[in-house]
């Protein structure tokens, strides 16, 4: 199994679910959830090994409901060794209207990280974020500007990829980040120049994502293929660390083992 690519089509098919559902709707992660979940599965060597995977998409299609330290949480995907969690990944993926809501992403992720961890689950995180981000007006009508993360975005991150003092609860134990491209970047461009030009262009949302499911393919942007001068040589080593999905992969197998020893 070649699982970038594995994960590749679960992007890119949670992607065009993501076009052509309601906003609330959790059809969107559940391609994710699956490709991500069968690769783990598959690693772990399955049943025969005694592993198991609660997810959307997979089993029963139900997340696992685990009593954290603080407060109850449905888990993205969950790890069960002799059908006990042992350890766990949560997702992001962030389309649009990212920079509003920065700051909130990152302070739930410490805050859910904290609660897992100290319950005694290993949990690491998956965030990927589409390149060029579309920030929709108030009114959802069109579309002010394009987004693009920068290192001021990335900078929290990067600091608590940093910071090692002993018991940080708050830190996930492995992190995967990634920027794609998801193939519709023009026809949200086009939209964006006309309004700059003064030719205000209203949009139907649900009409104009469901006319972009054609054009959708997924693609990695590879750390050396950003923008120039886009980020520090501190971010983009961060970057570099962060962004093999092969390595995290490996690196969650063998800490989810880990914590099976003595079991």
């Amino acid at each position: 199994m070649n699982i970038k690519e594995h994960f590749r089509k679960g992007l890119e098919e949670g992607y065009k679910k993501y076009l052509s559902v309601h906003p609330r709707s959790n059809e969107k992660i559940i391609p994710i959830h699956k490709a991500v979940s069968e690769i783990i599965l598959s690693k772990l060597g399955g049943e025969e090994a005694g592993f198991g995977i609660k997810s959307l998409g997979v089993d029963d299609n139900k997340e696992l409901i685990f009593d954290g330290k603080y407060y109850s949480k449905s888990i993205d995907i969950a790890v069960l060794y002799k059908d006990e969690p042992v350890s766990a990944l949560g997702f992001k993926f962030i389309t649009s209207n990212y920079k509003q809501n920065s700051n909130n992403y990152f302070e739930n992720m410490l805050g859910e990280t904290a609660n897992l961890k100290r319950a005694g689950f290993l949990y690491g995180q998956i965030i990927v974020f589409k390149h060029k981000m579309p920030y929709y007006s108030s009114d959802k009508k069109t579309f002010t500007k394009i987004e693009h993360i920068n290192e001021e975005n990335l900078a929290k991150y990067v600091k608590l990829h940093n910071d090692n003092v002993p018991l940080l609860y708050h830190k996930p134990d492995i992190i995967f980040l990634a920027f794609i491209e998801t193939g519709d970047e023009n026809e949200f461009e086009k939209i964006v120049r006309s309004n700059e030009q003064g030719k205000l262009q209203q949009i139907n949302k649900r009409d104009f994502h469901r006319s972009l499911i054609s054009k959708v393919k997924v693609k990695f942007i590879e750390t050396g293929n950003l923008p120039d001068n886009a980020f520090s040589d501190e971010t983009l080593n961060f970057l570099r660390k962060v962004s093999d999905f092969e390595k995290f992969i490996n690196a969650f197998i063998n800490l989810t083992k880990g914590k099976t020893y003595g079991k």
